[in-house]
């Protein structure tokens, strides 16, 4: 979090630490089969597919929310420079939550579950999904991204800004590209 707390252009910063996790998801999965991807250290663990799956489907469910938190921002917290990032209070607990450097393992709300059976071309969709994220980041230049808010998908309940929505992507990407980097790494991985 604290690249993104002193960056001077927050949303560049965004933007270049999503393309960094692209380009690790391609090096990667560079040479392996649907077979190997789909792969599991043990039945109740992820393989790195499942980890490309959750990525994808938990980001897409935030679509709707930065569509709509974009939108009233253009109309209410319009800004003319880049702006500090300043985490809210939930957002900055949430954070913790998903970097990689955590400990604590939280299993996944059933609403961002990956599918249990075969995962087809889960490098493409990570990436298309990605797509539409750094599309959302761009679309967000020129507006209060600190002030802005939208709720979370999992509990309405829960609200914090749409700055913090974008570290929680970045920094959540980081966590499951190492988890399927350590997937590639265990014993017993196939050749």
């Amino acid at each position: 979090m604290k690249l993104f707390l002193e960056s001077a252009n927050f949303l560049q910063t965004v933007l270049d630490e999503a393309e960094k996790n692209n380009d690790a998801a391609r090096q990667l999965v560079s040479g392996l089969s649907e077979g190997q991807l789909n792969w599991k250290p043990f039945p109740e663990k992820w393989s790195i597919a499942q980890c490309f799956e959750h990525l994808a489907v938990t980001s897409s469910k935030f679509d709707p929310y930065f569509t709509a938190a974009i939108a009233s921002a253009r109309k209410k917290w319009q800004v003319t420079g880049a702006l500090q990032y300043r985490p809210s209070l939930v957002g900055g607990w949430l954070i913790k939550q998903v970097v990689p450097e955590t400990a604590r393992r939280v299993r996944a709300p059933r609403v961002f579950r990956p599918s249990e059976s075969s995962i087809h071309d889960a490098l493409g969709g990570f990436l298309k999904q990605q797509e539409r994220f750094l599309a959302f980041v761009r679309e967000s230049d020129g507006i209060d991204y600190n002030r802005t808010r939208l709720r979370s998908p999992v509990t309405p309940l829960m609200r914090y800004s749409l700055a913090d929505a974008f570290v929680v992507t970045v920094a959540h990407g980081q966590r499951h590209l190492a988890q399927a980097r350590r997937v590639r790494e265990s014993t017993g991985f196939p050749n």
